[in-house]
Parts: C-alpha cells; structure tokens; sequence
C-alpha cells in the first residue's frame, strides 16, 4: 500500500511542476507555399531581388543552388517597415525605450514539387535596437509573416500564406 501512495504522491507532484516547464514556443517559425513555377526560375527571380538595390533593400549573402538555399540580409530596417514586419517583447522597463535600429535576415529554401512547382519556405530572424538616451537594449524579436508573405509572393506565389 505504501508504494502505491508514494508512486501517487510522486505523480501529483510532478503532473503540478510540469506546467511550470512548458517549452517555449519557437521564436523563428517559417512560412511557406508553392509556387506553380520552376525551381530554377523561382531561385534566379529570387536571387535577383536580393541582389538588386533597386529592388529591395536586402543585402545577399549567400545563393547555394546545391541546397537551394538563399540567405539575405537587410540592416537599419526603417521603423515603418519594422512595426509592420516584427513585435519585439520586452520587460517593463524596456518599455519606454524607443526603436532605434533593426536587422532582418531571411532565410529562403526551395524544394522542387513538380517539373512546374516549387515549394518555397521562408525563415526571417529579425533583431531589433531599442534605445533610452545613452543605454541600449538588443532584442530577438518575432515575426508578424508579412516579410515572409512579400517574399513568398516575389518568388511567384499569388496567394501566400
């Protein structure tokens, strides 16, 4: 009887502690959708916008057509598009600081679905720089999909989601 009382105790008292250890939601989730495109011209279409200035204001920083993987960057993201893209958690007392600066890196994987089909996935890992006069703060922030959405629509999709 005694075991059996201890191995219930034991449960409950684990079963309570659990909650308190729940994983925390990923803070970089991907989107994606197909394209009713080829990969290769999805991956050239997108490795142009990053590439082009003119564009977009994103920065390339790598286009491996091995792994079908397009990495870009865009630093000093204005605050306009940052509301829009990302929402940064902050403590208390972070929240009177003001948005001071703000980088987006996207991370593009294409996967070929059918000779006229591409898959396309897109990560965006964005940082943000919150200031109040002299003290700064960096934070990891979560996206909002409307980059990933623009991007997914670039490399051809009509309806992203």
């Amino acid at each position: 009887m005694k075991p059996l009382f201890l191995s219930i105790v034991a449960f409950l008292f684990l079963a309570t502690l659990t909650p308190a250890f729940a994983i925390e939601q990923p803070r970089i989730v991907p989107r994606a959708n197909e394209v009713p495109k080829p990969m290769d011209e999805v991956f050239a279409r997108l490795k142009k916008y990053f590439s082009d200035p003119s564009v977009s204001h994103f920065q390339l920083v790598s286009a491996d057509p091995k792994t079908r993987t397009i990495v870009a960057k865009q630093s000093s993201v204005d605050s306009a598009s940052w509301n829009n893209w990302a929402f940064c958690k902050t403590g208390p007392v972070e929240m009177i600081y003001k948005y001071a600066d703000g980088s987006a890196t996207v991370t593009v994987k294409l996967e070929k679905t059918t000779k006229h089909s591409t898959f396309v996935s897109v990560a965006a890992d964005f940082q943000g720089a919150y200031r109040l006069g002299s003290n700064e703060n960096k934070v990891a922030c979560e996206s909002k999909f409307v980059l990933e959405d623009q991007i997914i629509s670039v490399a051809g999709a009509s309806d992203a989601k």
